[in-house]
């Protein structure tokens, strides 16, 4: 495993680079699981593997005010399983958090996908992080999306906008915000978040709730909602999987980051991983 703070795009692709160099040293085991289908800020983690002689990369892509130390319990099960895996740390605009925009997050992402060209590709994003591999998609297509209590594009948005500051200062948060916010994450967990949630732009939350529009996905995809997520109503997802043609999965109980941050989220990974085999076993590079 290689540990690596992203502060900007160039580092991003120092870390691709460095993954493609290091893909054809390591040879990884392919997931065994089975399928099933129901109704930066601190620390980016990249690894890297194969499997088989199959170059696959997943790039993981955080929510509004996270960063890539969230993907702290789907990292190691996708490395187990051959992948190579790259989780930026998204900034904000060297003009500071209150002028970063949307664009900005998108822009960053792109850049990581540009120089990932010779395998197949996955993103994997959760909440605003699904928005973002949406329209990454657009640009630089993926083999296959996977959106995890992903925020609504335009047309699935409320188009009510809070009167959202110029900056949000999650950052500032007290350690019960992050408790009620995580309701089925150990205590641990939520120390461990806590420490490390970032503030975040009031523009780009007030793009999201007037809505963004993206394109139709043209890859299988995987729609996965917590049935308690109380930032995005389970019925956006649910929607938006039937919209798409998408694979969906409920989790009773789960709450808006319970599939990355909870309890059951070396289950969520595990499931995801399944899912990929079974979708992506016609392949061929």
């Amino acid at each position: 495993m290689f540990l690596s703070n992203l502060d900007s795009g160039a580092q991003c692709l120092d870390t691709v680079e460095f993954t493609l160099k290091k893909k054809n040293q390591l040879l990884g085991t392919s997931s065994k699981a089975k399928y099933k289908q129901s109704g930066f800020r601190e620390t980016t983690m990249v690894t890297t593997g194969l499997v088989g002689q199959m170059v696959r990369t997943a790039i993981f892509i955080h929510g509004a005010g996270g960063g890539g130390w969230e993907w702290k319990a789907w990292i190691p099960e996708f490395e187990t399983a051959g992948w190579i895996c790259i989780a930026p740390d998204l900034v904000p605009s060297p003009s500071g958090i209150a002028a970063t925009r949307f664009q900005d997050y998108l822009d960053q992402l792109i850049q990581c996908r540009h120089y990932e060209t010779e395998a197949l590709i996955v993103y994997i994003g959760a909440s605003m992080g699904g928005l973002l591999a949406l329209k990454a998609h657009e640009s630089y297509p993926a083999n296959a999306l996977v959106l995890i209590n992903s925020v609504g594009p335009k047309g699935f948005a409320s188009e009510v906008v809070p009167n959202y500051p110029d900056v949000i200062e999650w950052s500032k948060g007290n350690l019960q915000e992050s408790q009620e916010a995580m309701p089925d994450s150990d205590p641990e967990t939520v120390q461990f978040a806590f420490e490390r949630w970032r503030d975040e732009s009031g523009q780009v939350l007030r793009e999201l709730h007037y809505g963004i529009p993206v394109d139709l996905p043209t890859c299988r995809t995987l729609v996965i909602v917590g049935s308690e997520d109380k930032d995005v109503p389970p019925t956006v997802g649910t929607d938006m999987a039937e919209l798409y043609g998408a694979d969906l999965i409920v989790y009773e109980g789960m709450s808006h980051v319970g599939p990355l941050l909870g309890t059951r989220a070396t289950e969520v990974a595990r499931d995801t991983l399944a899912w990929l085999e079974l979708s992506l076993q016609e392949w061929r590079p």
